[in-house]
């Protein structure tokens, strides 16, 4: 995929990410998902995402990993505050998740951030799409069955986006 494609990919998924958790938000208020396990770890993986994209817009090098970095630091935005507004708890986080953070705060801007950026977002998105394609296994009808369909094909973009990003920087 090109960085042309790419970025109108990105923008007509961003907007139509944006679009679904805004008709959504009032529906999730009223909604009895922020006690579930599925709330607690998608808040997990989407925060932690959320919180690495703010360092790599700043410090990434690569073009598609910033512009990832900016993409992804507004969409976990929108579903961690959409979570979060319904009144789900903020999770705290697993050692592993903050010892991964405090290496890319330390670390300098360049490519070995970028390669540990990607890395931490491919594996944190694989985790997300596992979690999300379980809670639409189980054909539970409720709002969380909904935003997991909705994050599904949201995932899967992402998954293709950041692959792109690793590979143009093997080249």
């Amino acid at each position: 995929m090109t960085t042309p494609n790419l970025n109108r990919r990105q923008m007509m998924i961003g907007g139509a990410m944006a679009a679904a958790f805004t008709g959504l938000a009032p529906m999730v208020a009223n909604a009895n998902i922020v006690t579930s396990n599925y709330a607690s770890s998608t808040l997990t993986i989407g925060l932690f995402s959320g919180d690495i994209s703010k360092l790599a817009v700043n410090k990434a090098v690569h073009p598609m990993v910033q512009h990832f970095a900016r993409l992804e630091q507004e969409e976990t935005s929108a579903v961690g505050g959409l979570l979060l507004g319904a009144g789900a708890a903020k999770p705290d986080r697993p050692e592993t998740l903050a010892d991964t953070l405090k290496k890319l705060k330390a670390m300098d801007p360049g490519t070995k951030f970028d390669r540990l950026y990607l890395r931490s977002e491919i594996d944190g998105h694989e985790e997300l799409l596992k979690i999300q394609k379980q809670r639409v296994k189980e054909g539970k009808a409720g709002m969380d069955t909904t935003i997991a369909t909705i994050l599904v094909p949201f995932i899967e973009s992402h998954l293709v986006m950041l692959h792109a990003a690793r590979n143009s920087m093997a080249t």
